[in-house]
């Protein structure tokens, strides 16, 4: 008896087989792609680290656009009987597809996070500002750009479609796969190895990639007994506490001139102040302060960056570091530290001086005797202080009030008004508040993280347990932790102290 393929069973066959191949191209246009990731990433300093990174590259890469391929692709060859409009569809898709991947690239390259159903409030806060600044020729450019990539993907499905038979003959396509199949796997079995040995290089790369789960130990190994998790926990606390021991302090050189012209004053108070007194200067919602004792709030002001780093470093703060090499005067005044002599020959300095930085930390009956007004009209001025709902707020006359602060924000502030153009980054973990570059804020106490995004404040302790309050009324909110805000705020604190 003969047996005969029928026509239908003829066409679905050439369909997978053609649809196999327009995944292999697209796997490496995914691949240029996703190399954006590579160059937005620290490099790879260790030889392991660097094939890991190669492995996982190529066989994540791989994986997940294959996936597209198996869940939208594949059921189309066995539903559509019409081949053009199979390759419109897929090319469609495909398209749709690697702009998403570009466009993921990018976010990550700027922010440091992935696109997610998570993240979209925070990249919606994060680029409302540039996407209303384009204009309608922009736009124009941007679907211009977007139909050309659709046509090229057309031709790729029209150009393999034609060439099937010679494709075919090359049998190159089982090697192909298991070659990306072994770096999928090995790259997975590295990470394992990784993590149970708490290998930094490896491990630093789990971000790296969107829609990267990395298979780890803990969920691997301990299962099935081959890893103590007890022994695992001392030897990361050990990892951790060999390196808060080294931190270099500022992390970058920071280069700059400074206007000896200016003037600017910078109060603080952490008891309760009446703010019939300055009143008149605009005012923020919200300050985080995370210290409670008097010295450390000061030296968190002078340095900007998270007190658990100020401890691990004698360098002077780079803001007083710099108005003393252009012989700027400043005064420094904390009432915790410095006798009341002391605050007279600061209050008189500050009086009666045309320029330079003034800061003091005060109690609420010494802030109340300075004549603020006056100050206003010949000075930058920037008081923070405790309202009588316990909350800090920060009044200024030269900073954004509109954008909420954090004491890490002081210090790059004051390097602003006194024009001093080096990047924040290289000195701060803030931002300048006259122009601020986000929405969000983040600090430490302890081994707990702070973050805030309007209107909630997140507190993060060691054991993964948190607690989210809405600054508005100081409620404590039963909410799910934002946990892309979460991992943007550790990203932001591990590339300074890196």
């Amino acid at each position: 008896m003969i047996y005969t393929e029928s026509p239908r069973r003829k066409q679905i066959t050439q369909q997978v087989a053609w649809g196999h191949w327009f995944a292999l191209a697209n796997i490496g246009m995914a691949i240029v792609i996703s190399s954006v990731y590579l160059f937005a990433s620290p490099i790879a300093d260790t030889p392991l680290s660097f094939v890991y990174m190669l492995l996982t590259w190529f066989g994540h890469i791989s994986f997940v656009t294959f996936l597209v391929f198996v869940l939208v692709i594949l059921p189309l060859c066995y539903q559509i009987t019409n081949m053009r409009a199979l390759r419109g569809i897929a090319a469609v898709v495909s398209a749709i597809g690697l702009a998403l991947l570009a466009f993921d690239a990018l976010i990550y390259n700027n922010t440091g996070f992935h696109i997610s159903f998570s993240s979209a409030a925070l990249l919606r806060s994060e680029t409302q500002v540039q996407v209303s600044a384009f204009s309608w020729l922009q736009w124009f450019y941007l679907s211009l750009l977007f139909i050309i990539w659709l046509m090229f993907q057309l031709v790729i499905a029209n150009a393999i479609f034609k060439r099937m038979g010679r494709l075919q003959r090359l049998r190159i396509g089982p090697y192909i796969t298991a070659t990306l199949v072994l770096c999928f796997v090995s790259s997975h079995a590295i990470h394992v190895w990784a993590d149970a040995k708490l290998y930094t290089p490896v491990l630093k790369q789990d971000n790296m990639f969107p829609l990267s789960y990395p298979a780890t130990a803990k969920t691997l190994m301990a299962r099935y007994g081959f890893l103590d998790l007890e022994d695992r926990q001392q030897r990361e606390e050990l990892q951790l506490q060999g390196l808060s021991s080294r931190f270099v302090y500022p992390p970058q050189n920071v280069y700059c001139s400074v206007n000896a012209q200016s003037k600017v004053v910078v109060l603080m108070s952490n008891e309760i102040v009446s703010n019939d007194s300055f009143a008149f200067l605009p005012v923020n919602n919200f300050h985080l302060n995370t210290q409670s004792e008097p010295s450390r709030i000061f030296k968190h002001l002078q340095y900007g960056i998270p007190y658990h780093l100020i401890t691990r470093t004698s360098s002077p703060p780079v803001m007083l570091d710099l108005l003393n090499a252009f012989s700027v005067p400043n005064a420094l005044f904390n009432y915790a530290d410095d006798s009341e002599d002391e605050y007279s020959q600061f209050i008189e300095s500050l009086s009666n001086s045309d320029s330079g930085l003034y800061m003091g930390f005060l109690s609420a009956e010494q802030l109340a005797k300075v004549d603020v007004r006056a100050l206003a009209n010949t000075a930058s001025v920037m008081l923070i202080a405790q309202g009588e709902n316990q909350m800090y707020r920060m009044y200024s006359n030269f900073t954004d009030t509109k954008q909420a602060s954090t004491n890490e924000d002081i210090a790059p502030t004051v390097m602003n008004e006194f024009e001093c153009l080096a990047e924040v980054y290289r000195f701060s973990t803030g931002q300048a508040l006259q122009t601020p570059s986000r929405q969000w804020l983040v600090s430490t106490m302890q081994e707990n993280i702070f973050f805030f995004k309007a209107p909630y404040l997140t507190e993060v302790s060691k054991d993964g347990s948190y607690k989210v309050t809405d600054v508005r009324d100081q409620s404590e909110v039963l909410i799910d932790i934002d946990t892309n805000m979460l991992s943007r705020s550790i990203k932001h604190l591990e590339n300074f102290s890196r």
